[in-house]
């Protein structure tokens, strides 16, 4: 069985939603991977209820800082990938990946 670990969290400027970055710790046969995902603030954080938008195998930082409350913009180090997922959106939030 897998768990996760929320390594850091940013709130909006509004302060009704962050961005999670967590880690999925499975066991010693199946890599770590880090995901991100953005929920609602008035709830504890659940990667279940929370879809990830961004996933990625390697070690490395997730950096993030809203530009109001629709656009998040992300910093990968050392760039990530190979990507499990990336998405551009999340609902009406655009995400920028620098």
């Amino acid at each position: 069985s897998c768990r996760s670990v929320i390594l850091c969290s940013t709130r909006s400027p509004d302060d009704t939603k962050a961005v999670f970055v967590f880690r999925q710790e499975c066991n010693a046969t199946v890599p770590d991977a880090f995901y991100a995902s953005i929920a609602p603030t008035d709830r504890q954080f659940s990667p279940d209820r929370s879809r990830a938008f961004l996933g990625f195998e390697h070690s490395g930082e997730v950096i993030s800082k809203w530009r109001g409350n629709n656009v998040v913009e992300l910093a990968l180090i050392p760039g990530g990938g190979p990507f499990v997922k990336h998405d551009d959106k999340v609902g009406n939030i655009e995400i920028d990946y620098k």
